[in-house]
């Protein structure tokens, strides 16, 4: 017997276990059946039938996929003792034949839920294995990426942080936590910044967002990093939790400031070598301008075109000694907040755009490039010299779905379709040719895109593109 056992297994012990249950339950059934027809038919028939819904139950359960059949075969059992052993008559065949078919239905019906239950739970199973697998995943991807993840939950007040984020803060694996986690380790100087993005996710202005801000460790040391957040929220759309991703860009930026130190350097050495060239150009053009002066170089002659020609060129150095003067700024320094307002009314009232009403509804500050305000001294003097009979600007604000909009327009004679795109190519274009080109040059540094889609005839259009992070409303 015990090797018939040890050849089954766990899974056939199981098996037999359940086989032993349905079958010494049937044989309770039928030995009560019997006892009760030995005292007499009348005797409660229903009480014994009722003890057949015990093996039929236990079939159906242990084994479903037979359970109709199994519900029929056991229902047939009190058939075969009642007739088998006595002679009933007619009505209780009549009473069986209702009982039986009831019972098979209930068999179908247990027989049918235990199934669906089966296989609902392998789906669930199914699901919680690739959500394990799934999160065992991304655990992976984020700790080989360097991210930490840490949430908090508004409703009661807790934090979790991931072992990597613990890492990247100087916790250890059982080390306590302080109340509210990541901001507890803001740098003071950050702190307004992050209440700000926090602010806009949870008042819905913003679906995600981004930071790079100052931290300090637990051991009081400072590191830098960029955070990703956003929140969930529930049915009624109220925020239950923030979710944060941390990553430590403390190395990237102590090389970005030794390219700032090492281009301050090379600023300073452009500075004073453009300051001697332009002292060297400036004594050329007072030479040619007393050449002029004493009378040697007669109107009308070669000799005239000729000095006219090196005037222009000297005029032309000049332009492009000024070009690098700007563009060797660009991006020197650390981005910056402007209000886009306030700066731009200022502009507007300088003696170069007196014949402009400007016009600006843009209540946002924009985190760019110490330049950025260029862009627009140079939209409104691009109007004032190409627009035409150009008269009204007007700077607005729009709010899209990943970023903002902030749009310059005015009423002069506008752009060709040919022209959009090359306008912002360097060189092109009357003048010096730069100008465009370097605004799309700033614009670049903190992602912020423009493009012309004004019609011609119309005024020019330009919509600058601002990624949501970089914006805050005044």
């Amino acid at each position: 017997m015990a090797a018939l056992l040890d050849m089954l297994g766990e899974e056939g012990k199981r098996d037999l276990i359940k086989l032993a249950g349905i079958s010494v339950t049937l044989l309770f059934a039928v030995g009560v059946q019997i006892i009760f027809f030995s005292q007499g038919l009348e005797a409660y028939p229903q009480a014994y039938l009722s003890l057949f819904y015990i093996p039929m139950i236990l079939a159906s359960y242990y084994m479903p996929k037979y359970g109709p059949f199994q519900a029929l075969l056991i229902g047939t059992i009190p058939f075969v003792v009642a007739y088998g052993l006595y002679s009933p008559g007619i009505e209780y065949a009549i009473y069986l034949l209702v009982w039986l078919i009831l019972f098979v239905i209930i068999g179908w019906m247990i027989a049918y839920l235990v199934i669906n239950s089966e296989k609902t739970r392998e789906k669930l199973q199914e699901a919680s294995q690739e959500l394990k697998e799934n999160k065992d995943l991304l655990d992976t991807a984020l700790w080989g990426a360097g991210l930490g993840v840490w949430e908090h939950d508004y409703r009661d007040g807790s934090d979790t942080v991931d072992a990597r984020w613990r890492s990247l803060i100087g916790y250890g694996p059982k080390d306590d936590l302080p109340s509210d986690v990541f901001s507890a380790h803001v740098h003071p100087e950050f702190q307004q910044q992050y209440q700000n993005l926090e602010r806009q996710l949870r008042g819905g202005e913003l679906d995600n967002g981004k930071l790079e801000l100052k931290l300090h460790r637990k051991s009081g040391e400072e590191m830098w990093a960029r955070i990703y957040m956003t929140v969930n929220r529930d049915q009624d759309g109220q925020v239950i939790r923030l979710v944060g991703v941390l990553e430590d860009i403390t190395s990237s930026i102590v090389q970005q400031m030794a390219v700032v130190s090492a281009n301050e350097k090379l600023n300073i050495l452009s500075s004073i070598t453009r300051h001697d060239i332009l002292n060297e150009i400036t004594a050329a053009q007072g030479y040619l301008g007393l050449l002029d002066l004493d009378g040697y170089i007669l109107p009308d002659t070669k000799s005239y075109d000729y000095l006219k020609k090196v005037n222009d060129s000297i005029d032309n150095i000049v332009r492009q000694m000024e070009f690098t003067r700007l563009y060797q700024d660009i991006g020197a320094k650390a981005p910056e907040w402007h209000n886009i307002p306030d700066k731009i009314k200022k502009m507007a009232v300088r003696p170069e755009f007196q014949s402009l009403d400007v016009k600006v509804d843009c209540p946002v500050e924009v985190l760019a490039d110490p330049l950025f305000m260029n862009v627009f001294y140079n939209l409104l003097e691009n109007t004032v010299r190409h627009g035409g009979d150009a008269r009204t600007v007007k700077v607005t604000y729009g709010h899209g779905q990943a970023e903002g909009v902030i749009v310059y327009q005015d009423d002069g004679v506008g752009i060709p379709d040919s022209a959009k795109e090359r306008i912002f190519e360097r060189g092109y274009g009357k003048g010096t040719g730069y100008g465009l080109f370097v605004i799309k040059e700033i614009l670049d540094l903190t992602d912020i895109k423009i493009k012309e889609v004004g019609v011609e005839g119309k005024g020019a259009r330009f919509e600058i593109a601002v990624p949501l992070a970089n914006i805050r409303r005044l």
